[in-house]
């Protein structure tokens, strides 16, 4: 299994960059998991306008467009690995700055009501220096809303090709969080989609950017070798392939109490 700190961000940046006109259209999970996290973020967003708001990982604009359409800021910030700032221009209501960079080493010029991120984080190499790192970025009381997954998603294609993130479980988020931050809403689950073939899995992957992860060239040889696996291992009564998605948010408050 590759671990974390395998995965190259140049490589990350191509993938999505690749992905980035069929993004949309095929991650469907995700955009289920941008409206959950909207939805549970609105009982904890205080009333009025907020000052600043900042999305880390925004890709295509999916969770930024329903940002903006609940909540009304001074200021909005948006980051990405890859420039998306067209792509975002034709979707948001509201201005907006972009930055084009890493989100996992965001250098923080100044401090936000809320700092959100979507599909993100799974790819950062030290998730942990992640949350802590957000300390500088965020008000007291500030807002820290993530949705990414757990260690089960996607467990089919890493059974079969011995590829793919090592995902932080849930309890790994509670605990990196426990110092600093008034956890005040998390949750995960697991949700099957089931395709017609498994090389409509691996199309899946390909137009939601997730090849990233994988280093290797397809060859006749190892694709036939997929299919057969993959048809041996996860096959439905339906006839169809099955593939896991492991869901993952937490929203948490920036106490700024320091824990003896």
């Amino acid at each position: 299994m590759e671990s974390l700190t395998s995965v190259d961000k140049s490589r990350i940046q191509h993938a999505f960059q690749k992905a980035l006109n069929s993004y949309d259209e095929h991650a469907l999970i995700q955009q289920k998991m941008n409206i959950k996290l909207m939805t549970h973020l609105q009982d904890y967003l205080p009333n009025g306008s907020l000052d600043s708001v900042l999305e880390l990982g925004c890709g295509s604009g999916m969770l930024s467009s329903l940002l903006q359409k609940q909540i009304s800021a001074d200021y909005w910030l948006f980051n990405d690995l890859c420039d998306v700032q067209v792509q975002l221009a034709e979707k948001l209501p509201q201005s907006f700055d972009f930055h084009c960079g890493d989100a996992e080493h965001f250098l923080f010029l100044q401090q936000f009501d809320l700092i959100a991120s979507a599909s993100a984080v799974q790819w950062f190499h030290q998730p942990d220096a992640f949350i802590a790192h957000c300390k500088t970025g965020l008000k007291t009381n500030g807002l820290l809303a993530v949705a990414t997954f757990g260690e089960d998603n996607l467990k089919e294609v890493r059974q079969i090709t011995n590829i793919g993130l090592n995902y932080p479980t849930l309890s790994q988020w509670q605990t990196w969080l426990a110092k600093d931050f008034e956890l005040l809403w998390c949750e995960d689950f697991k949700v099957i989609l089931d395709f017609d073939t498994p090389l409509d899995v691996l199309k899946h992957l390909k137009y939601t950017g997730v090849t990233a992860t994988n280093q290797k060239n397809w060859t006749r040889k190892n694709l036939n070798g997929f299919i057969g696996d993959y048809l041996s291992a996860f096959s439905m009564p339906s006839g169809k392939v099955r593939l896991t998605y492991h869901p993952l948010f937490f929203i948490a408050r920036y106490s700024h109490i320091e824990n003896q």
